[in-house]
């Protein structure tokens, strides 16, 4: 078919047979859609390959109406495809610019500009005078008896806890950037370094179960988002003990093969669209398995409740989802769906002696225990 210059907005098209990798242009239409030079022999070429099974399902049922990406030279154009299935089996119709994610997408962002601004400003117009408050305090001590040191304290952990709000608050803010770039990482280093920053905690044990994948992603997000589950874990603690055939890595670790009475065992391992971040803890009855990401949800007395958020904003910015669910012996469970995944990486675990130092072929340091590899902190 001749293609024409059509004075309507958008390009008109046919699929042949309703194939999603073939499309003709009958008209020029829009020049802002960049279709025109394409190859429409292999049209799904053009499409975002997250995008692409989206069209094909929906060309499946018939007629077409959905929202897709085209990507040209790194640049990414949203496009509406609207057609209808015709006797001889063939979809005609129109490719529309899509305005409404396009103006969405753009109100989004200064909302999100707006809210980091803000947060900014606020974080540090709050907190020179804490910074003031702390200093006078730190001299009071010095002067004070035994009562006003006391009430000092209490005061010190008062402004302790609004420094760890205004930072909560300010990554809470930050996180709701989409990731603008990803790379191939190994998943198993950046467990490493989440767990290796997360403190020195007694009694706390990673257990990695298997290999873990190659996935694309920040890892720098990626890893926030690891350190606030490992440390929501530890936080609300556990009473299980250690499996007889489970060593610790590290040179604090316990010799009776107990993690303790106030102990926790964090586990990772993969899954069939994913991964999973799983402890041994009290859990999350299964009321509250939603509420758990919602900013300021918390049980714990000295919990801010902007953990949990911040992770699922992480995981949404890296277009997955997160869910909690029952881990083992009625623990938490974490499970990150929608993650791409590139085979996996050899077990590895951190050095005794390096700590959060890796080799530099990107594999952390350490011996590989059985199965599953067991760390733990003191």
């Amino acid at each position: 078919m001749s293609s024409r210059a059509d004075p309507r907005p958008g390009v008109a098209y046919r699929r042949p047979g309703g194939d999603p990798d073939r499309l003709e242009l009958d008209s020029l239409g829009d020049p802002r859609l960049p279709v025109a030079d394409r190859s429409h022999e292999a049209w799904l070429d053009a499409v975002h390959p997250e995008d692409r099974a989206r069209l094909r399902e929906e060309l499946a049922t018939g007629d077409a109406d959905v929202a897709y990406r085209i990507v040209r030279d790194d640049d990414l154009t949203w496009v509406h495809e609207h057609g209808r299935r015709t006797e001889a089996g063939d979809v005609i119709g129109y490719l529309l610019p899509a305005y409404d994610r396009i103006e969405r997408q753009r109100r989004l962002e200064q909302q999100r500009e707006r809210l980091e601004e803000f947060a900014s400003v606020v974080s540090h117009d709050l907190r020179n005078p804490l910074s003031v408050a702390v200093g006078n305090l730190e001299l009071a001590r010095e002067f004070g008896d035994g009562d006003a040191i006391e009430r000092i304290d209490r005061a010190h952990d008062a402004l302790d806890r609004m420094d760890e709000l205004i930072s909560d608050l300010l990554s809470l803010a930050r996180e709701g950037r989409s990731v603008e770039s990803t790379a191939e990482t190994d998943l198993g280093v950046v467990v490493d370094r989440a767990w290796a920053t997360v403190g020195r905690t007694p009694n706390a044990e990673l257990v990695v179960e298997g290999p873990l994948p190659r996935i694309d992603c920040d890892h720098d997000r990626l890893r926030q988002a690891l350190e606030n589950l490992f440390r929501n874990a530890i936080e609300h603690g556990s009473d299980a003990e250690l499996a007889e055939d489970a060593t610790p890595v590290g040179a604090d670790a316990a010799d009776d093969g107990e993690v303790g009475s106030d102990g926790v065992r964090v586990f990772v391992g993969r899954t069939d669209d994913g991964f999973y971040v799983a402890d041994d803890g009290p859990g999350i009855p299964p009321e509250e398995r939603e509420e758990v990401f919602e900013p300021g949800h918390t049980t714990a007395e000295e919990g801010t409740g902007f953990g949990l958020a911040i992770v699922e904003r992480i995981v949404e910015a890296h277009e997955w989802t997160v869910s909690a669910t029952e881990g083992r012996d009625g623990g938490a469970r974490f499970e990150f769906a929608g993650v791409e995944t590139r085979g996996e990486t050899e077990e590895t675990t951190c050095d005794e002696a390096a700590g959060d130092e890796f080799a530099d072929d990107g594999t952390a340091g350490g011996t590989t225990v059985g199965g599953a590899d067991s760390r733990s902190t003191e």
